[in-house]
């Protein structure tokens, strides 16, 4: 442990010099510590009652890059409590020496100088080493959010420094004002693992509490400013991968509470200081809050809320809602009459297979060759439809990158259509959507089997919140069907079964844009077997009623286009979309997860029940290539691993090459039989129980 430093009085100033710094000629320095800090000082702090300042301070011979901040004058009864607990400069100056014997990073404590007039504090400095390339938490997680949303560098980051507070916290230190302002953030290009070097500022109000029990730990982290989902991992991160206990998150919600109101009084407490804050903050750009964060996940190929459910609700509109029971009360006996009549009109009419099956593969020019390779062997001689997607988070080079792919898959014979998926940018500043778009239309108008735009447009993590912001989606895709009017567009791409959203989203459009047909993401509810229902829809259900939507507003083409579905694969991790962006230790219930064995038999069933009901004219994988949910495992880059779904599918092809689907048989209750003709006119027969795969005869 460190010696603890005494006071050494001069006339009226007294000094806490730390160890190792206690020079010939330093107390000289410190006594004109305010000269110097008036005279040769560069603020690197915006002036305030506190001020910071960088200068070169001469110690021993030598000067130090030195921080100083020179404490405000405060009120008598702060001064009568300074003289019996230390002053602000006093405590962080002990707090931070505390720190560093523990292993725990913050500015090297340099001195204090205090100037005391009787029971008054007229003057008060702290000075420690300077860090070069400190930047702080609140700062970074500002710059990740406007300008490189990604998931994986934004995880790295919480986990950095939720190890840090813990061990703070495990040092026996509760900072007690830990703002992101002060987490202060340097760059370890020497550690790839820890890629942060986090050193704790602003130490004057920190309490050494050696063994802080969970709720004092829980209070101590309630001034943290993250979104509420983001929020929820970093306390997992900090409990190891562990759900925090009850008295810690109870106690951390209380003393957030308290410290909001507190905050939202403060300019009534300090008029002129908040006023002043506040025309200082306006000059700014303001940093993205609310329904502007996005954040994009490499690793499970989506965005990530970056809310809780509770807290996602409270920033969606009324008016989302209202758009939903005015369908419903346009549209609603209609639709349901409709449903009717295509529910009892299911497996009744023939069904041709060839072509009915897409791929959709990842356009990443690092795996797009060995993509192709297994591509080539999954369809054999026949030439499946693919889709490709262009993502708005992306560059113009690689929008340019993909369209090239997609014109040289259409030379080489395939039916490619193109996804343009958005994100929250592409809401708030439409410039850049307006150029990927036009310039997918330029490029791809002549040769795309249709453009499906936007994504998951329900799923407000996909940056649409308001369902009328999706109409912002639509303006340039009106000038290019002006200029392309033989192009095809479809959508509105939601995803999941969300009937009132769906409607809501439809009851939106704009009557003079001609959707060619709706598609959509349909997933199983809580990804189980196909055969599964969600209240009274099964797979087949969901078809034939999404299919009376599309026939009630008058799609040119009234069948379903699903153009995502897949099931996430057990232990994946990160990698699966049900535990992006961080998956915990605990125990999981309801796990939607698969085995790789059931995830090619449900994946078969639902091909064949979905295409044979007549309700879907085609449905696209999602996706060839993916470590959480993918047809193969791309976890080895070197040595990709096909998995059963692989071999099932490309069966699955073999099987039905040429055969269009006749009737659907009769079986026990559990079991399942299609009936299908081959070219030759043979019969073949695809039989399944709930319990396997489907296998012909």
């Amino acid at each position: 442990m460190t010696t603890d430093p005494a006071w050494q009085q001069r006339g009226p100033w007294r000094f806490l010099v730390a160890p190792g710094w206690d020079r010939p000629g330093f107390d000289e320095t410190l006594l004109s510590l305010p000269f110097l800090v008036e005279r040769n000082s560069a603020p690197i702090a915006p002036p305030g009652r506190h001020c910071v300042d960088r200068l070169a301070l001469p110690c021993g011979g030598e000067a130090v890059d030195a921080v100083v901040k020179t404490y405000g004058i405060q009120a008598a009864w702060r001064d009568r409590l300074a003289a019996q607990t230390g002053s602000k400069a006093e405590r962080a100056f002990r707090n931070a020496l505390l720190l560093r014997s523990a292993g725990v990073g913050t500015p090297a404590p340099i001195a204090v100088a205090e100037r005391w007039e009787g029971r008054r504090l007229r003057q008060s400095l702290f000075a420690a080493a300077y860090v070069p390339d400190l930047s702080n938490f609140r700062d970074e997680l500002n710059r990740i959010f406007s300008s490189a949303p990604r998931c994986a560098p934004l995880m790295e980051l919480l986990q950095c420094v939720a190890d840090a507070v813990r061990a703070m916290h495990d040092a026996g230190i509760l900072h007690r004002d830990l703002g992101n302002q002060n987490i202060g953030l340097q760059r370890d290009p020497d550690h790839f693992s820890t890629p942060w070097k986090i050193v704790f500022l602003d130490l004057n109000r920190a309490q050494p509490i050696p063994s802080s029990a969970p709720a004092q730990r829980g209070a101590d982290l309630a001034r943290l400013d993250l979104p509420s989902d983001f929020l929820r991992v970093f306390h997992a991160m900090y409990f190891r991968g562990h759900t925090p206990p009850p008295e810690f998150a109870e106690a951390e919600r209380k003393a957030r509470a308290a410290f909001d109101r507190h905050t939202a009084l403060r300019p009534f407490r300090h008029p002129i200081r908040e006023a002043r804050i506040r025309r200082d903050t306006a000059r700014k750009e303001r940093p993205l809050r609310g329904r502007d964060i996005w954040i994009w996940d490499d690793r499970s190929a989506q965005a990530i809320p970056a809310y809780t459910a509770r807290d996602r609700r409270k920033l969606l509109p009324i008016s989302n809602a209202v758009a939903a029971l005015r369908h419903a009360a346009r549209k609603g006996l209609a639709i349901r009459r409709s449903y009717g009549q295509l529910r009892a009109q299911s497996f009744q009419t023939p069904v041709p297979f060839d072509g009915a099956i897409g791929m959709t593969l990842d356009a990443n020019p690092a795996t797009w060759s060995r993509q192709l390779e297994f591509f080539a062997r999954l369809q054999g001689a026949k030439k499946l439809p693919l889709l490709l997607r262009l993502y708005h988070h992306q560059n113009l080079d690689a929008w340019n990158w993909t369209l090239d792919q997609a014109l040289s898959l259409h030379r080489q014979g395939h039916s490619v259509a193109l996804a343009l998926v958005q994100d929250r940018r592409a809401i708030r500043e439409q410039k850049g959507w307006r150029q990927m778009v036009t310039l997918a239309f330029d490029r791809a108008h002549t040769f795309a089997d249709f453009f499906e735009i936007g994504h998951a447009v329900n799923r407000s993590k996909w940056g649409v919140w308001d369902y009328r912001e999706y109409l912002r989606l639509l303006d340039p895709v009106r000038a290019s069907l002006i200029q392309y009017p033989e192009a095809k567009i479809t959508g509105p791409a939601c995803i999941d079964f969300e009937p009132h959203a769906l409607g809501a989203i439809l009851d939106l459009l704009p009557r003079d844009l001609p959707f060619h047909a709706l598609s959509h993401h349909l997933y199983v509810d809580r990804r189980g077997a196909p055969e599964n229902f969600q209240g009274p829809f099964d797979t087949v259900g969901k078809c034939a009623l999404l299919r009376a939507y599309a026939r009630a507003h008058g799609f040119a083409d009234d069948r379903l286009v699903v153009t995502e579905v897949n099931w996430p694969l057990l232990g994946t991790g990160v990698w699966s979309p049900v535990n992006s962006p961080y998956e915990t230790l605990d125990p999981r219930t309801n796990d939607p997860s698969v085995s790789e064995e059931d995830y090619a038999a449900y994946m078969a069933r639902y091909l064949l029940l979905a295409l044979a009901s007549g309700h879907v004219s085609r449905v696209y994988w999602w996706r060839l290539a993916a470590r959480g949910f993918g047809l193969i495992d791309d976890t080895d880059p070197a040595a990709w691993r096909p998995r059963p779904a692989f071999f099932t599918l490309q069966s699955l092809f073999q099987k039905l090459d040429g055969a269009t689907f006749a009737k659907k048989l009769e079986t026990p209750p559990g079991e399942f039989a299609l009936q299908f003709t081959k070219p030759d006119g043979s019969p073949l027969a695809a039989r399944w129980s709930l319990s396997s795969a489907p296998a012909f005869s």
